[in-house]
């Protein structure tokens, strides 16, 4: 029996060449595609847009911390059909494409292109951010780009230095996409953990190095210099950097503790619920050694269908769910994976797998990925799964290695047979996830069958309710002329500057962020005050307490009542408040 189906499996080898080379990129092209269309957020996608709309009038800090992902939209807003949401959407779509098509294509040269297809689509499966947020897609674009030089670059008999020079580029270039990059300078590790296991030179070492500082300092210097030139000097960037890293005081979310303790606590929850998988697997080990070489296929029916019970135990918990409209539905496969992954990684690069300088190099690349990708944010362990371009595949193929060092004992079968259940529920749950999802709008699985009579947003599907509502809206700002008028947003709703067209009357169109400082949101209502305007002021009901710091909101009640406005139109979600 198993010899039939081994020579089954060995007859489709045939169709692996042309899978590889026209079928699996084809895919991997067109698959971000899915849910170009789906969702009206009105909160962080929509407030992306609108920055790279009204560029001109967002404040220093998010301007120059986040530079060149906002200058990247403002780009792309001007290509072929971006004026439109949709339009906007599937040219950002690309760029995860890119990622995970040059990936494929550089690690074909290390494994089989099947097992680069599984991983790469189980990457795009699991790309969360909307796609509009360009300060998380070009950081994994650049990360991916300068990774895939670093390695070309220790890897090439020529043109070595110029590969790593450009990676250099990439990483320097990345701390203008978004400044916490910063910390991806530690992936010159990988320059000394290949220059150790290799034996080389210190000097070769230090050379090596010096090509990817220098690099880095030009692909950052380059873009710095831009800044200095387009805004008055140096100052600007300076300032605006230095509010960055004074914002920890009115978010603690965003200190370095507050960041650290998020991603031990995603790797904790996720590990307490593996705690379950080693007893588990103990167990079928002591199955197979007890009478070895016997009912060998009876053992592996049973343990397969203990791990069937196994993750029908995930569901009924809510370790994994069905709910493919939201996180939960892959979050902890996913963290599975990566944990999994953090293993394999570690015993690849101590050189356990008896493997090749450039195998161990790959593994080290891997875990420093897992390991820094996540620095800098404050979304726990996200980041990770929205960047694993080069991790998935290079996990996929040091699992096949290790099963190949193991041996083919039969005992080596439970953990085996668990490390692919994971990787087969990713796979699913990965791809409902990106079939279903859209970030915040219908999350708890309220059908999105309703599209608004707005031009620039007529092509996206939402939920009735945000539909209506949002209609509703516009339709009242239409009524009382103030379309054409500047806007005050209060309240989570961001978003409608970009939706509506309508031009932000202070440096943000988020002033109620715990990142926003009170002093610069009071100072913009006293420069509004002084200029004598008095701005279309749109206030969310969603959040009634608004944010923690509640003297934003009484400041504004304060700016509202002092200029004699006027409510002109108020639904269960929005109040519209005018002074005309």
């Amino acid at each position: 029996m198993l010899k039939n189906i081994r020579s089954y499996f060995y007859n489709l080898k045939k169709y692996q060449a042309p899978l590889e080379k026209y079928v699996f990129p084809v895919i991997l092209l067109l698959f971000p595609l899915i849910g170009a269309n789906a969702g009206l957020d009105i909160t962080d996608t929509t407030y992306s847009l609108g920055n790279y709309q009204y560029l001109d009038t967002v404040n220093q800090m998010w301007l120059f911390s986040t530079f060149l992902s906002n200058k990247a939209g403002q780009l792309i807003m001007m290509l072929p059909g971006a004026g439109t949401m949709l339009g906007f959407n599937i040219w950002c779509s690309f760029i995860t494409s890119a990622m995970a098509l040059v990936s494929y294509y550089f690690l074909k040269r290390f494994m089989p292109g099947w097992m680069i297809f599984i991983g790469e689509f189980i990457a795009e499966a699991l790309c969360f951010s909307p796609r509009g947020i360009l300060y998380n897609y070009l950081t994994y674009l650049f990360l991916t780009m300068g990774t895939i030089f670093l390695i070309a670059g220790l890897f090439a008999i020529e043109r070595q230095n110029l590969y790593l020079i450009i990676a250099g580029v990439f990483l320097g270039m990345n701390v203008m996409v978004r400044f916490p990059n910063l910390a991806e300078a530690s992936l010159i590790l990988i320059v000394w953990f290949y220059g150790w296991i290799t034996r080389d030179k210190l000097t070769e070492v230090l050379k090596k190095t010096g090509l990817c500082i220098l690099g880095y300092v030009c692909g950052f210097g380059v873009v710095f210099l831009g800044t200095c030139l387009g805004y008055g000097g140096p100052d600007a960037y300076i300032g605006g950097i230095a509010e960055l890293l004074g914002m920890t005081k009115g978010a603690s979310d965003y200190t370095s503790g507050g960041m650290l303790g998020a991603i031990l606590e995603a790797y904790g929850t996720s590990l307490s619920h593996m705690l379950i998988v080693l007893p588990c697997i103990i167990a079928g080990v002591i199955m197979f050694l007890l009478v070895p070489g016997r009912y060998v296929w009876v053992k592996k029916f049973l343990y397969m269908a203990g791990l069937l019970v196994l993750v029908r135990f995930f569901f009924a918990r809510g370790v994994f769910t069905g709910n493919y409209y939201y996180y939960d539905c892959m979050f902890q496969a996913a963290m599975m994976f990566v944990i999994v992954g953090i293993i394999f990684c570690a015993v690849g690069s101590l050189g356990i797998l008896n493997g090749s300088r450039q195998e161990q190099t790959l593994a080290f690349t891997a875990l420093m990925l897992i390991l820094v990708t996540p620095l800098g944010s404050n979304n726990y362990t996200f980041p990770i799964l929205n960047n694993l371009f080069l991790i998935a595949p290079i996990i996929l193929w040091l699992f096949r290695r290790l099963m190949q060092r193991m041996g083919d004992e039969d005992w080596n079968f439970p953990w085996q047979s668990f490390v692919t259940t994971v990787i087969i529920v990713l796979f699913i749950q990965g791809a409902l996830f990106h079939i279903n999802f859209s970030f915040y709008d219908g999350a708890d699985g309220t059908p999105r069958d309703a599209r608004l009579d707005i031009p620039k947003v007529s092509s996206m599907v939402t939920t009735s309710y945000n539909a209506e509502t949002l209609t509703d809206l516009y339709s009242a700002l239409g009524d009382n002329e103030l379309l054409e008028d500047k806007v005050l947003l209060f309240g989570t709703v961001p978003g409608l500057a970009y939706i509506f067209d309508l031009e932000p009357a202070i440096d943000t169109t988020w002033p109620d962020l715990d990142s926003y400082y009170y002093m610069n949101f009071d100072s913009e209502l006293l420069g509004l005050d002084t200029a004598g305007e008095t701005p279309t002021v749109i206030l969310g009901k969603d959040s009634p307490d608004i944010s923690s710091d509640k003297s934003k909101y009484d400041t504004l009640m304060d700016f509202i009542d002092n200029h004699d406005y006027n409510i002109v139109f108020e639904s269960d979600r929005f109040i519209v408040f005018a002074s005309k």
